[in-house]
Formats: structure tokens, sequence, C-alpha cells
């Protein structure tokens, strides 16, 4: 991507042309409370739109994309009364201009859609928040049956059912092709983490319980239901579940391509789509769309032609603090709760509801700020989800600056990837040499013996932990080798490629030991010394004597050598 990024912009007819009005202070979190969420509604009476700098922002956001290598994104700004600012900026990946139309996958974000049918139905008397999961889902089993029949609806919605964060994952094979009914029978030989409702745990499987409790307790299709309740009722005509403008067709946009960094370089690829974690972070949606979406809980509940969605209750229900919660490193530590299918904190001075997105290879983040009375979503066809030190988290620093920005706070606009990639293929280089080099060595000292047996035995092993140490780092971190090789396919073809060179080279070094603690054979000098003790005569070497049958010998050594050591199918290496 080259040049600078023009925003094509679409601006409600409510908006005040050329305000001046800026926030230009933000109030300390300390100040603000959540009472969004305790009492009244989400949003202020007053519209709040034309406070915000949502011309810097989306200036923030163009100058970002370039610097982290954003093929396109598109920003909606809301208020309550709805007045709006929809931005889309850059491409998809085929050539089309973003605008506020484009679809793209909104990842974790669909979570809260999810938390909100579930709520839908509470409030229709079909589901009850504290009844076990199994009502439902009859057809989740444990490692331990017991676990399975203690978790409650209310813990699967608010990440505390015990389910390790692995489980609904990268990792289950039915992700991919199959349906959220296939992912959670894989879950059939997991243990909990922690006892139910003790301790948080960002689990995808828990929305693919949840969406399947939607399914059970509605008799429809959780796709259907989502469009038939949510969506249609809140205008979001360019949204679904699973849309047939894929590719163009159906009347819809085509969903915009997506993006990773392969070593630093934007390349296409998807959009990723998930079937078997559908209502986990599969969702399609638009800028337009999400606006609507976002303006439904600042009007506390209520769509923008006057339709409830959802009640009062449920909807406070929905989005009080629960569990602490742990946000990754784009939020720097920053305290956190988890409500149903949001989070309540965040990064900046003044809390905000909110919940990030991210696929392999799409962004995306909602925000509502319960002291502007204002929503923020943001969309980006890219990810950088590299799990190593030192990762800026492009994406999700992206979408936390553009909220910083409009409200008034200072952000570091710097933020680029260059430095992290130069680091990181450099820290490759240098693995991966040093590995290539010590192959190279060990194939050449394949007709040596070693100088010291010891220290060559301490390198074997040494190499071994090595080895299983890189084989077992994806499972630590939560993403298993097929999730490493889905989201981070760069440090996938990094880890594979130095654990073959390591146990190449492990293998080599291995042989030659072997070889040189087979028994060594009787020289002709030992054979003279027994012969002289015994006082008979020694007999002639095989070779013949003196020079020619010395280097007879040699070459029948290194003859033997040669079978002894055979590397390649040919014979000699």
């Amino acid at each position: 991507m080259s040049g600078q990024l023009r925003p094509v912009m679409h601006r409600s007819s409510r908006r005040c042309a050329g305000s001046g009005r800026r926030a230009r202070t933000a109030r300390r979190a300390g100040v603000l409370t959540v009472s969004f969420v305790l009492v009244g509604g989400l949003g202020s009476p007053a519209s709040a739109v034309d406070r915000l700098d949502t011309d810097r922002a989306s200036t923030v956001l163009a100058g970002e994309m370039d610097a982290v290598g954003v093929p396109g994104a598109a920003l909606a700004v809301v208020d309550r009364t709805g007045d709006e600012v929809v931005t889309g900026l850059g491409e998809t990946g085929d050539g089309r201009s973003v605008t506020a139309d484009t679809p793209f996958v909104i990842g974790s974000t669909s979570k809260s859609v999810t938390a909100l049918a579930v709520m839908q139905l509470v409030d229709d008397g079909l589901v009850d928040l504290d009844a076990p999961i199994r009502r439902y889902v009859p057809d989740l089993r444990l490692a331990d049956p017991r676990a399975a029949d203690s978790i409650t609806v209310r813990q699967v919605l608010q990440q505390t059912s015990g389910l390790p964060e692995t489980a609904g994952g990268p990792v289950l094979k039915s992700a991919r092709d199959g349906t959220a009914l296939d992912a959670v029978r894989e879950l059939a030989e997991t243990r909990l983490s922690d006892p139910p409702g003790t301790v948080w745990h960002y689990s995808n499987a828990n929305y693919v319980l949840a969406g399947l409790v939607v399914e059970r307790a509605s008799g429809t299709s959780y796709a259907e239901y989502v469009r038939r309740r949510i969506f249609a009722p809140l205008g979001m005509t360019s949204s679904a579940a699973h849309l047939s403008g894929d590719t163009g067709d159906g009347g819809h946009p085509a969903v915009s391509s997506g993006h990773r960094l392969w070593f630093g370089a934007t390349i296409v690829h998807g959009p990723t789509r998930r079937s078997g974690l559908l209502p986990a972070g599969y969702l399609v949606s638009t800028a337009t769309d999400m606006g609507r979406y976002l303006r439904m809980y600042l009007r506390d509940g209520v769509s923008d032609d006057g339709s409830r969605i959802v009640s009062s209750d449920a909807l406070r229900t929905m989005t009080s603090p629960g569990p602490v919660a742990h946000l990754g490193g784009w939020a720097d530590g920053a305290p956190a709760r988890y409500a149903m299918g949001w989070f309540v904190g965040g990064p900046w001075q003044e809390p905000v509801l909110f919940h990030p997105g991210n696929t392999p290879d799409s962004s995306a983040m909602i925000a509502v700020v319960p002291g502007r009375g204002t929503a923020v979503a943001t969309l980006m066809n890219l990810s950088h989800e590299i799990p190593v030190p030192g990762n800026p988290a492009a994406t999700d620093r992206m979408s936390r600056d553009v909220v910083g920005t409009m409200l008034g706070e200072r952000v570091d606009a710097r933020l680029s990837t260059t430095r992290f990639y130069l680091a990181f293929d450099l820290i490759v280089l240098l693995l991966v040499g040093s590995a290539g080099w010590g192959l190279w060595r060990a194939a050449r000292s394949l007709r040596r013996a070693p100088r010291h047996v010891l220290p060559a035995w301490l390198g074997v092993v040494a190499r071994g932990v090595v080895i299983a140490l890189l084989l077992a780092t994806p499972g630590s971190i939560g993403y298993g080798w097929r999730g490493i090789w889905v989201w981070a396919p760069d440090l996938a073809v990094t880890m594979a490629t130095l654990v073959g060179v390591l146990a190449s080279t492990s293998v080599l070094r291995l042989l030659v030991l072997l070889r040189v603690s087979r028994p060594v054979p009787r020289v002709a000098g030992e054979d003279a010394r027994s012969a002289s003790a015994t006082g008979t005569t020694p007999a002639a070497p095989a070779g013949g004597s003196g020079a020619r049958g010395a280097a007879r010998r040699d070459e029948q050594a290194e003859v033997m050598l040669d079978t002894s050591v055979n590397l390649t199918p040919g014979g000699r290496s």
C-alpha cells in the first residue's frame, strides 16, 4: 500500500457542518463510575458526535494504516440522537475502495451479538441464566461428567465456566468445516482449568455453547435467529452469519479480502471463515450497520425506528461488570472486567464498554462511551496476532488510538510494525542460520570421530531439549500447532524449520557417536606386541606390506566407514 489514504466519508444530515467544538479534556476513570450498567440507560441525553474530534481520529487511523500496512478500514461514530460519522479508508484487497457499506468479518465482537440473543430469550422466558448449560445443550460432555453438569448459562456468558482458553479455539478440527455442535463434541476430553464460577478464562467454547443455547431455546438456527431478531429489526441490511455476498452475489457488496503480515510484508489471505465458531467470532457486518447496532445500546435497547430489541433489565444484566478479566498487550495492563460479550474498563481515561475482535486476517473493535453518550466501531481487513514478546498488537492499538483520539486523549500516533519485524526477521535469520551452520558441520564431520565424546553427547541431548521445547510451545501459549499455523504462519514456519534442522543435526551426530562406541579392531602394532610376548610370528596384513599395503588398508577403512554411515540412497554422501 502506498500513497496517502483518502477517506470515503458519509456524514449524517444532522451533523453540524464545520462544528468547532472539541472535547479537549478527559475525565479520570476514578471520577466516572460505571453507573450506565447500574441505573438508567447507556445513553446521555445530549447529542455527542459534534463534540468529538472525528476528523483527527480519521487522520490518525489513516496514518497508522500506512505505518502498519493495513490495506483497508472503516470507522463509525454514533450517538443516541442519530448523529453519525461513517468513513471508509483504503482498499479491500481486490482493487475496490472501502466504504461505510463494505462488509468485514468482525471477529469476537460477534460475542456481544450472541449474548444479546441469549438475553432476548431470557426476556421471552425461554432461557434461565442460572440453569445448567446442559438443560439446553445436553450434548456437552467433558472429561469429568460432574463438571459439565455444574456449568450455568450465566457462567458461559461471563467466561467463568472453567473451560480453558484453548477449548473452542483454532485447535478444533471441526472449526473450519463443521458445526457448532461438532465443535462442542470435541470437548469430550477437556478438563476444566478451575471450578465453574471462580476464575475468568477467555474461551471461544463458551460462546459456541451460547450459540447452541440460542438454537435449542428458539427452535431455529443461530444464523436465522440473529437475522430475524437482531439484524432485521435494527436495519442491519448488510450483516449476516452466512453472507452470500462473500463473492459479491446475492445483492450484497463483496466481503473485503483479509490480509496478514508475513515476516512484515502484507499479503492477501481469506477472509477466514469458521462455521464451527460462528457465534464466537465470525459474523459479518459493515461500519454503517455496526453504528446502528451500537446506537441501540445508547438508546437503552431501542432501535432507530422505536422498536424494542431487548428489555432495559436484560441490557443492564448483560453489560454489568462481572469477573476480573485480563486484556492483551495492546492495553498495557489496564484493568477490566467482563460482562456478557463485553469488557468494561479499558486503557482509556474514562470507563468504556468495549470488545476487540480478531480473526487470522481481520480485526475489529466496538466501544460504547457512556460518559459521552457515544459509540465507536472500527473494522480492518488485516490482523496481527503473532504471539511473541514485543509484538505491538498493532491493529488493536490502532482501534485504541482511534477511541482515545476522539475522547481528546493524547495518543502516540507513531505506531509501526517496522521495528518489530526488523528485530523479528533478524532473530529468525540468526537462529535458522546458526542451526544450519551446525547441520553443515555435522555433515562434514561424518568421517571423523569427535575429539571429545562427552561434549558431543551433551550437544545431542541439548538439541533434544530445545526440540522438545519448540514442539511444546504452541500448546503452552494456548494455540497448539494447528492454531500457530492459522494465526502466525511466519512463526510456525520458523519453529518448524528449527525443529527439522536441529533434528537432522542430532541424527548425524548420533550416528557418528554410535559408530565410535563400537569395539575397535586390533591393529598391526598390537598384533606384533602380542606375538613377541608369545614367541610367534605375526601374520602379514591382508593388504600387503610397505607403503602400498598401507594405502590399500586406508582405502579399505574408508569403504568400511562409508558402508557404516550411509546417508543417501545412492550410497556416498
